[in-house]
């Protein structure tokens, strides 16, 4: 054969019947690949969120758990039926709201503002009103204490451990250190040298070498020179100290149009603005955290999204409901019982349901996935022997299709023994 013949032999390829198979075959594996690709990547990203949403649920849950062990920390654990407090707070109208009601906490079941989606899925979530020191753990000891028709002033010793801890003396802002433990609006405990307590509302402070804590003049502070008085401060009330005293509250609402202090808006709306979620942005709820003064009103800056997408917040109690020769009997009142609100209400009559007696709080925190990921809500009908719980909560129309997952904890937080039962 020589050269020139394999030079004519005809050269052979692929016909373009056979390109277009294969171009349209390996369009179709790319497709499938992509599909799948898409959707693992889509369910990691729904599970990292997923993830994510838990974690900082627990941390939100855990700051939640903290304050509630905190709660009656310098404060009185029923100021009226505490033998400690000078004043009538039950019967004095000068008492602002949160003073006149004090407690370590107070319940109010169903407490949390009206939400159309809990309350399509049968949900109404409690609130929860804390007292005690919270923003120093220190009692400061008093050099005096001016009172005028117009206020109180309270005269701090100025060489002290709770403001050298402070850094006060030190401190280049003296005036913002001070105001930022005794803040405006929040209540101010002073106890005497005899244990006998008495109450005000902090209405500024005055920074310099004896530091100043200025009350409202109501309600009025008690001295024992005054005619016929048993109680209160009396001389220079040399060895007396104070504290601060807030109102922490918990509940369950929504922050994009509503919130309960001015500046939330603009600290918070962006949060309800994710397009992905944005169809389910709308009607959530949030646990949130707010500080109160002492007439029960928000005070601004306060605010804090404790744990996103909440849907349910309950609270259970661990009662002493009975004493036979200071050995207590105990009754556990779980979230869903109605009688947990009486137990923290000092104005009750019945004086054995009162909020000292109170030896723990079972709390209950719920939250939702962003976005729903099912179609089908999980019941006993469909999952027999299946245990009480909520597992999915409907976001649809009349708490239908689709369904988010639901994750929920719960902790049993105790007290410390306010009513100084024996056991």
């Amino acid at each position: 054969m020589t050269l020139g013949s394999l030079s004519r032999r005809p050269s052979r390829g692929f016909t373009l019947v056979e390109l277009m198979v294969a171009v349209t075959g390996g369009l179709f594996v790319s497709l499938a690949v992509f599909a799948l690709a898409s959707d693992g990547s889509r369910f990691y990203r729904r599970e990292s969120r997923v993830a994510d949403a838990t974690l900082s649920t627990i941390v939100g849950f855990e700051r939640l758990r903290m304050d509630v062990a905190r709660a009656g920390f310098l404060s009185s654990p029923n100021v009226r039926r505490d033998p400690r407090v000078c004043g009538t707070p039950a019967t004095d109208p000068s008492w602002p709201a949160e003073l006149s009601t004090l407690a370590a906490l107070r319940i109010a079941k169903g407490g949390s503002p009206a939400n159309t989606t809990l309350t399509a899925n049968g949900i109404a979530a409690d609130s929860l009103v804390l007292s005690g020191s919270y923003t120093s753990p220190d009692q400061f000891p008093i050099w005096n204490v001016q009172s005028t028709g117009a206020m109180h002033i309270v005269y701090l010793q100025a060489n002290i451990g709770p403001l050298a801890r402070m850094g006060y003396s030190s401190s280049t802002n003296q005036a913002a250190l001070l105001s930022s433990v005794f803040g405006v609006g929040r209540g101010l405990r002073i106890q005497d040298p005899s244990g006998e307590l008495q109450f005000g509302t902090i209405r500024t402070t005055n920074a310099g070498a004896i530091p100043q804590v200025v009350l409202a003049n109501q309600p009025s502070l008690t001295y024992r020179q005054t005619a016929g008085a048993t109680c209160g401060l009396k001389g220079n009330v040399t060895g007396a100290v104070a504290n601060v005293l807030n109102f922490v509250r918990y509940d369950l609402r929504n922050l994009s149009s509503s919130p309960a202090t001015p500046s939330a808006a603009s600290a918070y709306a962006p949060a309800y603005g994710d397009s992905l979620t944005a169809e389910w942005d709308g009607d959530r709820t949030d646990l949130v955290r707010v500080e109160l003064d002492t007439a029960g009103t928000p005070i601004d800056g306060t605010e804090e999204l404790v744990a996103e997408y909440a849907v349910d917040f309950r609270l259970g109690l661990t009662v002493i409901s009975g004493l036979l020769n200071s050995d207590p009997t105990l009754s556990t009142l779980l979230p869903e019982d109605a009688a947990v609100g009486a137990w923290t209400d000092v104005l009750g009559v019945n004086p054995t349901i009162a909020p000292q007696r109170i030896r723990s709080v079972r709390v209950r925190l719920a939250v939702r996935t962003r976005e729903p990921d099912r179609e089908e809500n999980v019941t006993a009908a469909l999952v027999p022997g299946l245990a009480g719980g909520m597992y999915r909560i409907g976001l649809g129309p009349s708490a239908g299709a689709p369904f988010a997952r639901v994750r929920t904890m719960q902790a049993d937080v105790a007290l410390h023994n306010q009513a100084g039962v024996l056991w």
